[in-house]
């Protein structure tokens, strides 16, 4: 294979993008904080440009589709997460919105009337454990590495439970949506719980089609990784407790040790600079 196709091959446009990221953000909707990752996430390919990412029908599935769902096994680390969501909720919580600086993060206002209830801060033990979960996890690792075409790193990590409608809450829905988030992240959403196609955990959408069902995410606690996106989801409001794990990934160079950025943080502002703790007095 020719070096000019090597490097075509490196910055592929998928099948189930619906925009082309490298001609939006760098001309049609310039973004400097998403020119900086398309930057470093082209920059993480070059050092990885000899590397060879094993290929097998889940990552050409991932590639072709832009997610791909298994199922919770009995006794995997997501049960450690749900176990200390519990735990936190019974507990009082300092309210955190960021912990880092050089994070995006939205302020959002925090009441005993929402209806999502989110875990403030997670100890590094945790953090260490669900990176290892989803690195030895072969079918998540090689879908990462083939689609970024390098190494990669959890940037955030976020655990809620998601409450069913009631009188005395705000009801909020997640309505469907992209995410806005620098090009090359994804996300892997673990749920706790049986879910149906009448109560799924997430539906993804085909928004040129009158957001006509694509896929749900059902079974009995499962997992999906997505490229959020380009994949137009929404989560309807719960039938009942709906326990949550959001993990947040994104090219890296050398440095794999994951990120905890908050409950309502984002990505890194400048994928170049470190996130150093915030000082809180």
């Amino acid at each position: 294979m020719s070096l000019k196709n090597k490097i075509k091959k490196k910055i592929k446009i998928y099948p189930f993008y619906k925009f082309n990221p490298y001609f939006t953000y760098f001309v049609s909707h310039p973004n400097k904080s998403f020119i900086l990752h398309i930057l470093k996430s082209f920059l993480c390919t070059m050092i990885n440009f000899f590397n060879y990412y094993k290929k097998n029908k889940v990552t050409v599935f991932f590639c072709k589709n832009g997610f791909y769902k298994k199922i919770i096994k009995e006794k995997e680390t997501p049960e450690i997460l749900f176990n200390l969501l519990e735990k936190k909720l019974n507990s009082h919580q300092k309210i955190i919105h960021n912990h880092l600086e050089n994070f995006t993060y939205s302020k959002k206002k925090v009441s005993d009337q929402d209806n999502q209830q989110f875990v403030y801060d997670i100890e590094k033990s945790f953090l260490i454990k669900i990176d290892d979960y989803v690195r030895s996890d072969k079918d998540f690792d090689l879908i990462i590495k083939n689609y970024f075409k390098s190494e990669y790193r959890i940037v955030n990590l976020r655990i809620w439970r998601y409450l069913p409608e009631s009188k005395s809450l705000n009801n909020e829905k997640v309505g469907a949506h992209y995410d806005m988030f620098p090009h090359k992240t994804v996300k892997i959403m673990i749920y706790k719980g049986f879910f149906g196609k009448k109560n799924p955990s997430l539906e993804i959408l085909n928004a040129e089609k009158n957001e006509t069902l694509i896929f749900s995410v059902c079974g009995r606690n499962p997992i999906v990784i997505f490229d959020s996106n380009h994949l137009y989801h929404r989560a309807n409001l719960p039938k009942k407790n709906r326990d949550t794990i959001e993990i947040t990934i994104q090219p890296t160079f050398f440095d794999k040790k994951p990120l905890f950025g908050g409950f309502s943080a984002g990505y890194p502002l400048n994928p170049f600079k470190k996130n150093r703790n915030k000082i809180f007095l």
